[in-house]
């Protein structure tokens, strides 16, 4: 096969020919053939809601960070809209809005442009479409040295463009399973449930752990739990963001702790990895 000569390019054309990529004339409808039969192919959902989602990212000096963030849906989708059904496999997404050189197309690698995050999403509940599952998060990474790991959520209410900082879960900024530290005060003759909300990432993506074991050891001091200090907990929710809970107090078979100030401890029982960490404090009067 031969190539053009790129020193013969102009200014304005692509270094290569766009018809030297692979597959380029079968995505080009000016290159289609025309079908054999009077069935015509359906089309992406036009009643789907797409958000644009900005970011600033700039270090101490003020100088503009380079790297590039990925975006990972919680599930794949399904989309009916006028009786068509779309199937959307679960991948990296986004749609770069920067008019920047293409060798990112197809990779999923949203580049910053000095500094500056500009990405089309779809939006995580689209009401218009009937949508399998009805909402989703994103698992987003960031690229860079110091970069971080979270998840968002994109609701389709969002005003146009909107920051991606808030649109980032409480509680999902940290790799594997975290839960977010809060002080927990409970009258001894109170029952209720002790909650912990609980992020999981492996690998820069997230996943649902609510079908693992959870446990919680309450221990006053600095210690941490030994293996008869474990008690069986459960998932409140199946959706992020998972929530883990356990009933303390005398009534309706619930954990009785004496009065004292314990700090709370999670443990998930996955496979290979056991994390153990401490959620907080509950402090019993």
């Amino acid at each position: 096969m031969s190539y053009p000569n790129i020193a013969q390019q102009t200014i304005g054309e692509p270094l290569a020919n766009p018809w030297y990529t692979p597959g380029f004339t079968s995505q080009m409808p000016n290159y289609q053939v025309i079908p054999s039969n009077q069935y015509q192919l359906a089309g992406f959902p036009s009643a789907a809601t797409y958000v644009t989602v900005t970011g600033n990212f700039f270090d101490e000096d003020g100088n503009p960070i380079s790297g590039y963030l990925t975006f990972y849906p919680s599930s794949s989708l399904t989309m009916t809209y006028n009786s068509v059904t779309t199937v959307i496999p679960q991948r990296f997404v986004g749609q770069n809005l920067w008019d920047v050189p293409g060798a990112f197309w197809g990779t999923g690698n949203m580049y910053l442009h000095d500094g500056n995050l500009l990405v089309s999403l779809l939006a995580t509940d689209n009401a218009a479409v009937a949508m399998v599952p009805t909402t989703f998060t994103y698992a987003v990474v960031e690229n860079w040295l110091g970069g971080r790991t979270y998840n968002i959520t994109v609701p389709s209410t969002s005003t146009s463009p909107v920051d991606i900082n808030s649109l980032i879960i409480p509680g999902s900024t940290a790799d594997e399973e975290v839960a977010e530290s809060s002080t927990i005060t409970l009258a001894a003759t109170s029952t209720e449930y002790i909650p912990a909300n609980i992020s999981a990432n492996t690998g820069g993506m997230s996943f649902n752990p609510t079908s693992y074991t959870v446990q919680f050891a309450f221990i006053a001091g600095s210690t941490q739990p030994q293996s008869g200090d474990w008690h069986t907990g459960s998932w409140s929710s199946s959706n992020a963001p998972y929530i883990a809970e356990i009933l303390v107090g005398p009534a309706n078979g619930g954990l009785v702790l004496a009065a004292g100030s314990y700090v709370i401890w999670v443990k998930v029982i996955s496979s290979p990895q056991v994390p153990v960490f401490p959620v907080g404090t509950l402090v019993i009067y």
